[in-house]
């Protein structure tokens, strides 16, 4: 690669989360003091498939609620048109993104004030106040769609309000590029959690709960996955004066990716027990003990091992193996168990969470009906948090007799 003053833009594929699983998000990966070596037809190349990826993000975010339980919703004008408009935002913001970047390529002296070149940023908030204030004119109270709506508004032009702050202390081509193309990122991802906020509202409010009464759900659409959720709540403790953690994980997956490993990259002072299950049916034992035997082996190998236990074990066995009260979160992936199964080791594993810590689980979805029958009697009249894929937490209150 040839060194030069201009920034050139990589387009690569990550992988993040989606309410209805894993989606393609376009990142953009600016590589300083860099851009292709050879003819300008290798930059514009590249600012070809940047364009391409991006806009087809935006394109492809929906125009509705997305059907997450058994019957879909029916779209309404403020639906529809805040979805468009958070559409129209993004593709404005891609429009100067891209501009920028070619005025960069070519030297031109307008690549140095980027505040200057994306003026036109301003008048999208100006645009989204305006729209969103006439666009929730028109909406029917029972559907429960106002407030999402103004909390995504809100959220999309603190967005745009601290992108231009940031402009006036970026340095001129390549962090200002890098930002604005993350702008757009983010316009994209915002459409698409409103999206799985309101199918996600649709579904909640019509579901059956027998016994004593519904918990009281609190839809989070800032979190991006089930992954993030987790990585967010853990955070939010750090950052409240808890720096030293004790963290247990209750059915480590075999089929899919660990969150382990991140967790205990990002939080130096996190503590991990890590449970994976011995199958209930025998014959399925050895080949689930190869893999943890396998999987522990890397451990051993790696920077982690020092604060991450690894255990093959039954539930209750690993269970009576720690003290109550002891844990500062639990994790337990709950799908595929049955509702009484779930509720018992819901109940089990709380016992072992600290008062005011945490318990984490997944499978609160239309696919796992009896997660959702067990999560609900679990928690009938207090606080359940929900997030995309599936995932649920709620703070452990202490016991009634202390």
């Amino acid at each position: 690669m040839g060194r030069s003053r201009l920034p050139w833009l990589s387009l690569a594929w990550v992988a993040p989360c989606a309410a209805q699983g894993p989606m393609p998000v376009p990142s953009s990966s600016l590589q300083s003091g860099t851009r292709p070596s050879g003819s300008s037809e290798a930059w514009r190349l590249q600012i070809g498939i940047a364009d391409k990826a991006l806009h087809e993000w935006l394109l492809s975010t929906p125009q509705q609620a997305d059907q997450i339980g058994p019957k879909a919703s029916l779209p309404s004008d403020l639906e529809r048109g805040t979805l468009q408009l958070i559409k129209d935002i993004g593709l404005s913001a891609l429009a100067s993104s891209l501009d920028y970047l070619i005025l960069c390529q070519h030297s031109d002296p307008r690549c140095g004030v980027p505040l200057q070149h994306f003026e036109p940023v301003q008048m999208l908030r100006a645009l989204l106040d305006t729209q969103l204030r006439e666009l929730v004119q028109d909406y029917r109270p029972d559907t429960g769609l106002r407030s999402p709506v103004l909390r995504v508004g809100h959220s999309l032009r603190s967005d745009l309000d601290g992108f231009l702050r940031q402009l006036r202390s970026l340095e001129p081509g390549l962090q200002a590029a890098e930002v604005s193309a993350r702008l757009v990122q983010t316009a994209g991802l915002r459409a698409r959690m409103l999206a799985w906020h309101l199918g996600m509202h649709f579904w909640v409010r019509d579901l059956a709960v027998p016994g004593r009464g519904a918990p009281v759900l609190v839809l989070h659409d800032e979190y991006t996955s089930f992954a993030d959720m987790v990585s967010v709540v853990i955070g939010t403790m750090v950052r409240n004066g808890q720096p030293q953690l004790a963290m247990a994980e209750l059915g480590v997956p075999t089929q899919e990716e660990w969150l382990a490993p991140q967790l205990l990259r990002s939080v130096p002072g996190l503590q991990y027990v890590a449970i994976m299950l011995e199958p209930p049916e025998e014959q399925h034992g050895a080949a689930k003990f190869a893999v943890f035997e396998q999987l522990r082996a890397e451990l051993q190998q790696s920077e982690l091992h020092q604060r991450l236990a690894l255990h093959f074990a039954a539930s209750p066995s690993a269970a009576a193996a720690m003290p109550d009260r002891s844990l500062d979160l639990a994790l337990l992936d709950l799908r595929g168990a049955d509702a009484s199964f779930a509720q018992e080791q819901m109940a089990l594993w709380e016992s072992k969470v600290k008062p005011a810590g945490v318990l984490l689980g997944r499978g609160f979805e239309p696919d796992w009906p009896e997660i959702v029958k067990a999560v609900c009697a679990q928690r009938f009249s207090t606080d359940l948090h929900l997030g995309a894929g599936g995932g649920f937490w709620w703070l452990v209150e202490p016991p009634e007799d202390e």
